[in-house]
């Protein structure tokens, strides 16, 4: 009994293998069909680029040659202007290298005034260090003198009120 329980266990499992092999099988088949598809296409596409590719190749020779004398024109042109240009550019190198140490004349005449400022500012800082250090002394001073006026007013009180108690007990001693 309990070995034909597990064979059917088994078959059932068996069976279960089986129709998910012969899924497998068909996804497979079907995933097939569908890249040779894909590849036809790809295929077709790459026939149709080749074809543009040469078409656009004998048109590109052509405008390279049209190019090539263009070039054969303008490298003449550009030879005169590298002349004229040279000589400008020597006018400018000279400009410039004369502003460049104008520019640097002002910078070093700036760095000399920001040292100024920098002292001053720090001499203002110390006076007011300075002024704070004494503002904070006068203040604990009014503050010691305000709690000396403080004292000698209750000592006054105290003094009174021993006055009061030695009047009081000269009365009842008399």
């Amino acid at each position: 009994m309990k070995y034909r329980t597990q064979c059917q266990s088994l078959t059932k499992e068996l069976e279960k293998a089986n129709s998910k092999l012969l899924s497998l099988e068909d996804d497979h088949r079907k995933m097939i069909k569908m890249l040779k598809h894909e590849n036809e296409q790809k295929i077709h596409d790459l026939e149709k680029q080749v074809s543009c590719s040469l078409h656009k190749q004998a048109s590109d020779q052509a405008l390279m040659n049209q190019l090539q004398q263009d070039l054969a024109t303008h490298e003449t042109h550009i030879e005169i202007l590298t002349g004229n240009f040279e000589q400008v550019t020597a006018d400018l190198q000279s400009k410039f290298n004369s502003e460049i140490q104008e520019l640097k004349d002002l910078l070093l005449a700036e760095q000399e005034e920001k040292n100024k400022l920098q002292v001053k500012l720090q001499n203002a800082e110390n006076e007011l260090q300075t002024i704070k250090k004494k503002q904070v002394n006068q203040q604990r001073d009014s503050i010691s003198l305000h709690h000396v006026e403080t004292l000698k007013q209750k000592i006054m009180k105290l003094r009174k009120e021993n006055e009061s108690l030695k009047r009081q007990v000269t009365a009842l001693k008399t």
